[in-house]
């Protein structure tokens, strides 16, 4: 479908999409998983006594899980996996970063989990705090061979101990699935399992009981979501909404089609214990069609959205339109509203103020250009910058009290796929400004893919370091995002097409493909950049 048989471009969450041809096409030096997992393990074993390092920070990786602990100021890290283009690496190490100290721990606790990635967590308050992971995979690391578990795992944060809860009528082999506590029990929804020859997406639901420790298998009622994994799942004042997904279906031998769904479920208990589904109808100011985003709930009755990832279907390639923007929806009327920052007071101008504001250089930056121009002086106020995360898809968001912190993701620079680690937090009660805690590494420098022949004959401009990249679309609609010194077209839309695609989508007619709105949006951009 697109260059030197690139296949579904963006869509990291499913990774497995992206590696299928590579499963089939040579089986030569193919590692035992089952043999090298049962090293892991038996490494493992050997250790007895818990021990903990300062660190810096965790080593670039996706998807992994992040928790909050539920009894103290701290996140939890566990395992994900780190892909330079060749090879792939899987983790299966604990960090503990301390909100109040601003200090980075790695934990090294006996007879863990074997590494993983593209597994769940969730955290409870029991016995002095619980984290609990669920599947995932392990690639071998020639991404030749993939390794689905089913284990259920339950670490004391109390105790820095690990155990393997073995517990029968579980779900079957996968990753990719969904996690969330909900009525003192863990609810399973979704995920995928695949082989050399085939893959299989699923939609049903199990639930782990925190008390008894058993698994059931859900018999539910109504019309459900269809097979998908990398959806959003959160716990409303009404039962457990699904958001979104992602799914492929086979079109012929070797050829498949992905598709990323849009559509919302809400999964009902009544008072005798019986499930059903229902589709909700969402409202507001929708956000732009996406996969890959991250959702974490912020209230009873709200949650919030960051990031993803909107793939184009093209006849010889993919162009994926990163996001960094945040949305919240109501959980009870299902109405999505925009979560912007807030802009500063107007403050009478002074020498000091008239060089704090406007003066920030970093590229990194949005510009705020919808403030009142009138004010009592009789030059308008100049903008004002906000700091934000590049965009990206796949990030790891949870909230500890007021704060909400993002934690690393993915983004595309060509044919590079850029790991982030940087890590970041914003008071969703003040929504004034983003902090950057950890600033990204750079591991575009590290990606080993080759390049194709035409690439070589484009610019030779160094590509922009990860912790570089944004996107300046925030403020009002009707501002247009500057073009930074030295970017390329392809880099400033990369950095500016969600505002582009938001405005295009505003003035297009009702029955407008949605092809028809982005190739409009990208040419209002190159009409901006080449300035004609």
């Amino acid at each position: 479908m697109g260059k030197k048989g690139k296949k579904e471009k963006g869509r990291g969450a499913e990774k497995a999409a992206n590696k299928l041809a590579k499963k089939d096409a040579k089986n030569d030096g193919m590692e035992d998983l089952e043999a090298m997992i049962a090293e892991f393990k038996e490494i493992d074993r050997k250790r007895t006594t818990f021990n903990e390092e300062k660190s810096s920070h965790p080593s670039p990786r996706s998807n992994l899980s992040v928790v909050a602990h539920p009894e103290k100021d701290e996140l939890i890290l566990f395992g994900g996996e780190y892909f330079n283009g060749r090879k792939t690496f899987v983790y299966n190490d604990t960090f503990v970063y301390s909100i109040k100290k601003n200090e980075w721990t790695k934990q090294l606790i006996p007879q863990a989990p074997p590494p993983r990635c593209a597994h769940q967590a969730v955290a409870v308050s029991k016995e002095g705090g619980q984290m609990w992971i669920f599947g995932g995979e392990f690639a071998s690391p020639n991404n030749a061979q993939f390794y689905h578990y089913k284990d259920l795992w339950v670490l004391s944060l109390k105790d820095h101990k690990w155990e393997e809860i073995k517990a029968s009528g579980g779900p079957s082999q996968r990753s990719g699935h969904r996690m969330a506590v909900y009525k003192k029990s863990i609810f399973v929804f979704g995920g995928f399992h695949e082989s050399s020859k085939n893959f299989l997406y699923f939609n049903d639901c199990f639930t782990f009981s925190l008390t008894e420790y058993k698994w059931t298998k859900l018999t539910v009622g109504g019309n459900g979501p269809s097979p998908r994994s990398a959806c959003q799942l959160t716990v409303t004042p009404n039962g457990i909404l699904v958001v979104g997904g992602y799914s492929k279906v086979k079109l012929k031998k070797d050829l498949e089609k992905g598709s990323a769904h849009t559509d919302m479920f809400l999964l009902a208990d009544d008072i005798s214990g019986k499930f059903k589904w229902s589709q909700v109808k969402d409202s507001g100011n929708k956000p732009w069609p996406r996969s890959n985003f991250s959702l974490t709930q912020m209230a009873p009755n709200r949650a919030v959205m960051f990031g993803g990832v909107c793939d184009e279907d093209l006849e010889e390639d993919i162009d994926s339109y990163f996001f960094n923007s945040l949305h919240c929806i109501d959980l009870v009327s299902y109405r999505w509203f925009n979560l912007d920052l807030r802009k500063p007071k107007v403050q009478k101008k002074n020498k000091s103020a008239e060089s704090d504001i406007g003066s920030n250089d970093d590229p990194n930056t949005a510009t705020n250009t919808d403030e009142d121009p009138t004010t009592s002086d009789s030059q308008p106020d100049k903008p004002h910058t906000f700091l934000l995360p590049c965009a990206r898809m796949n990030a790891n968001i949870v909230l500890k009290k007021n704060y909400l912190f993002v934690y690393g993701g993915v983004f595309e620079e060509k044919e590079k796929q850029v790991t982030l680690n940087d890590l970041w937090s914003i008071d969703v009660k003040k929504m004034d400004e983003w902090k950057q805690i950890v600033e990204a590494d750079d591991t575009s420098k590290d990606w080993m893919e080759e390049e194709d022949e035409e690439d070589s004959d484009e610019s030779d401009e160094e590509p922009h370091s990860s912790t570089n990249d944004t996107n300046n679309g925030e403020g009002d609609a009707k501002s247009k995002p500057c073009v930074l010194g030295g970017e390329s077209f392809d880099e400033f839309w990369a950095r500016t097409s969600e505002q582009w695609l938001e405005e295009a989508s505003s003035m297009a007619e009702e029955d407008i493909r949605a092809d028809e709105t982005r190739r409009t949006a990208k040419n209002n951009a190159k009409v901006l950049f080449f300035g004609t």
